[in-house]
């Protein structure tokens, strides 16, 4: 994984004696119970957001990459997650965006809904998110995860981008049984979250440095848990959620391709796009309007032909609440 992190955020843990018996109940299942330390994750990312230059928040991890490359991702991703809105009739009553980061969700969905809230376990990425939102009066941001919300809470749409990913396997089944409690009905809960191919990893390595990275500097290791694709809906179909809709996040690997592409043209430039922030800029620029001739077929032929190659990929699962409060999982 390159130094393209998910948006900032984790989870709040659960009561003492319940995560002793989920822990139990993880052991038992052969996985790694308090893998993750919270307090950890939240201090990363809050020295992400410190390092990263205020005037270039992209929701990428501390501006090892162009500007460009962040918000082409997020464009499309919005894009995509608005027609889903669209379709499944959504209210625009109130919206979460669990692990906000810096707020590039969170300032188009107060487009959309009444009311938009954003939590995030960083304190940095929380102030952030509160002076470049200021002017939106209908956006409210703190420092808490979803298990310190009021149970009473309810919203019509939540997003979850890459945070279940920083929770840990004793409590993951908790945090979505408690969005999932939140969801009014009509409403959607959109996870879209990094995957492992073949097995679950327990990653506690560091990132690889981005094209800006200064590679002097030692590297702080990354903490995260990356689920295989099809633990995530075995894990909904526990909760009140219908699972209407699961697809591959293909933006988040063209992304990927876009980087080796970028490094490739640095490489042969003898480093001009790392030297020249505004050529690199220029450079994401062309690689995502020629992306049809250049990304999009290397994205195709790689899943087509060395799919495994790939250790880590990005899903979408898309979640309405059963009217009648079971349990099931129904994809479209």
């Amino acid at each position: 994984m390159t130094s393209r992190g998910e948006r900032a955020g984790g989870m709040a843990g659960e009561g003492e004696g319940s995560e002793r018996e989920a822990s139990r109940t993880a052991t038992s299942r052969g996985e790694r119970p308090g893998f993750l330390d919270t307090k950890r994750v939240a201090e990363f990312w809050d020295d992400a957001r410190k390092s990263a230059d205020e005037d270039k928040q992209s929701g990428y991890l501390q501006d090892e990459w162009p500007t460009a490359l962040g918000m082409n991702r997020f464009a499309g991703e919005w894009k995509l997650v608005a027609s889903w809105l669209d379709r499944y009739a959504v209210p625009r009553g109130a919206c979460l965006d669990v692990g906000c980061g810096v707020g590039i969700w969170l300032e188009e969905l107060a487009q959309r809904f009444e009311r938009a809230d954003g939590i995030d376990l960083s304190a940095e990425m929380v102030a952030s998110t509160a002076k470049r939102l200021a002017h939106l009066p209908n956006v409210q941001v703190s420092v808490q995860g979803v298990n310190d919300l009021p149970a009473d809470r309810r919203y019509d749409f939540i997003f979850v981008g890459g945070v279940l990913m920083y929770v840990n396997d004793e409590l993951v089944e908790g945090v979505i049984a408690k969005l999932a409690s939140m969801l009014n009905p009509g409403g959607l809960v959109v996870f879209r979250e990094s995957t492992a191919n073949g097995q679950t990893w327990y990653r506690d390595t560091p990132l690889q440095p981005g094209l800006f990275a200064d590679r002097t500097k030692p590297r702080p290791p990354y903490f995260a848990i990356y689920r295989t694709p099809d633990s995530y809906p075995q894990l909904i179909a526990k909760q009140s959620l219908v699972l209407v809709r699961t697809q591959p996040n293909k933006l988040y690997k063209l992304a990927d391709v876009t980087e080796t592409w970028l490094k490739l043209i640095d490489k042969l430039t003898l480093g001009r796009l790392a030297r020249r922030r505004d050529s690199a800029e220029r450079a994401a620029r062309w690689l995502h309007a020629l992306r049809y001739l250049t990304l999009v077929p290397h994205y195709y032929l790689v899943w087509l032909f060395a799919r495994r190659s790939w250790r880590l990929n990005n899903y979408w699962y898309v979640c309405a609440r059963r009217s009648d409060g079971s349990s099931s999982t129904a994809v479209r």
